[in-house]
Formats: C-alpha cells, sequence, structure tokens
C-alpha cells in the first residue's frame, strides 16, 4: 500500500486505509493515560487506521509494561491486564520484517521502520526525535502523535 491509500482516506473516509507502525512510547503513552491524544489513537481513532506490529515490537512492548519504574511510577500500568494487551494485539496485523535496516541513531528504533516497510506501511507515529527527525524514509512517514492524529482526521 502506498500514500494512495491516506489520500483515498482523506477524500473518502476509507476505515483501515491507512496502515501504521506505533513506537512503544504510543503504547506506552496511551495506556497510562487512556484520555491523551495516545490513548485516543489506541482506543476510539482505531477504526481510522490499520495497526501493524512485528513480534520484536510486541515483546519490546510487553517488557517495558513489566520495568519496575514503570509499574512503581504508573501503578494503573499494572492493573493493565493480558486480556486488555491481546485486544490490542488482535486488532493489528503482525508482519515478519526479512531485513532490519540501520537507519537510525539507536538501532533499537530501527525495528519499527522495518516493520512499516515489511507492513508496507504509510506512517511510523512516535514522540522519539532519533524517529521523528528522519521525517521519512523510503516512503514511510515517520511523525509524531499530533500529526498522525491530525492526517487521520482524528484531531
Amino acid at each position: 500500500m502506498t500514500g494512495q491509500s491516506a489520500r483515498l482516506f482523506e477524500k473518502y473516509g476509507v476505515p483501515g486505509a491507512v496502515r501504521a507502525v506505533f513506537d512503544t512510547n504510543i503504547f506506552l503513552r496511551g495506556l497510562i493515560n487512556p484520555h491523551s491524544r495516545c490513548g485516543r489513537l489506541l482506543s476510539t481513532a482505531g477504526d481510522r487506521y490499520t495497526l501493524v506490529l512485528s513480534p520484536e515490537i510486541i515483546r519490546e512492548i510487553m517488557e517495558v509494561l513489566r520495568r519496575p519504574v514503570i509499574l512503581t511510577t504508573f501503578p494503573s500500568v499494572a492493573a493493565i491486564s493480558g486480556e486488555k494487551m491481546l485486544e490490542l494485539f488482535a486488532r493489528a496485523e503482525v508482519v515478519q520484517p526479512k531485513t532490519t535496516t540501520r537507519v537510525t541513531r539507536d538501532p533499537t528504533d530501527d525495528m519499527f521502520v522495518a516493520c512499516a516497510l515489511a507492513g508496507k506501511c504509510e506512517y511510523v507515529v512516535s514522540e522519539d526525535k532519533d524517529l521523528t527527525s528522519l521525517g521519512k524514509f523510503r516512503g514511510v512517514r515517520i511523525v509524531t502523535s499530533k500529526e498522525f492524529s491530525k492526517a487521520i482526521g482524528s484531531e
């Protein structure tokens, strides 16, 4: 899928026409505060895009959510059930990137770009400046949650 699906969505509002990968920080922010922009992207705006993840991203999300510093600082995260996470992941299309291209300053961020390329996504959504500073890579726009919300008409 190309930028054409984003244009179709903007023109006709076709649900799921836009394909996106979310960085772990989008999940963390959304789960900590369900009323935040990231929280709305995970819940109420979910019909406006197709979420694409890889097994590696899912593992990272689960690992980060169980870090002692996260559980201590944000007790609400400890209350998030495995069932809630399974619901979020079940909505996603899971792809297995064949290769990882070195793109970012932080090699752990490359998996998001690799997933987007494998999943033929238009967007990677992140609040990480190492990613967002790229702007675009091989046709994939790397944007903040605010930019993505505007792009899908959720803002």
